[in-house]
Formats: structure tokens, sequence, C-alpha cells
């Protein structure tokens, strides 16, 4: 490791970057797709609803997305098999 090395973070970029549009957008597709896969690894149900959806979860201050369940039979997938957690590759 060098020693002596700085880093000084500049905030205004931060910043910028956390709050861009484009950053949002590309957080949603990420979230979509993650949903998408685990949608498609959750048994076949005849209820209204997706087992998972994504849900945008942004702050002023940051773009923030979840993928959540969103019916009774995501809530049981999730629980018995980890649906989300092997859904997470998807998203790269």
């Amino acid at each position: 490791m060098a020693s002596g090395v700085r880093v000084r973070i500049n905030s205004s970029g931060a910043r910028a970057l956390l709050t861009d549009p484009a950053v949002a957008a590309d957080l949603m597709a990420r979230a979509e797709a993650i949903a998408g896969s685990a949608c498609a690894k959750a048994s076949p149900d005849e209820m209204r609803n997706d087992p998972f959806t994504a849900v945008d979860a942004s702050t002023a201050g940051r773009a923030r997305v979840r993928v959540v369940t969103s019916s009774p039979h995501g809530i049981r997938s999730q629980n018995r098999d980890n649906t989300l957690l092997k859904s997470v590759d998807a998203g790269r």
C-alpha cells in the first residue's frame, strides 16, 4: 500500500452523481431486472399482482430503488426459497 496518499471527496460532484436522473434510471432498470428474475423463479400463481416488484425509493438527496414482495405468494416464495437473494445477479 502506498503511504501518504490522500483522497479528497468533491462534495458537490458526489451529490450531483447521487441525484443524477441517469443514475436513477439505471438503478430502476437493474431493480426491474432483479424483480423479473425473481418472478420467474417463483412458482406459477394465478394472483393479480406479480410476486415481486421494483419500487422507486428516491429521496431529495439520493436515488434509490427497492425490490419488494408485492403479494402473499411472493412473501411465501421469499421466505421458503430466498428468491430475492438468488436473483441479485440479474441486476449486474
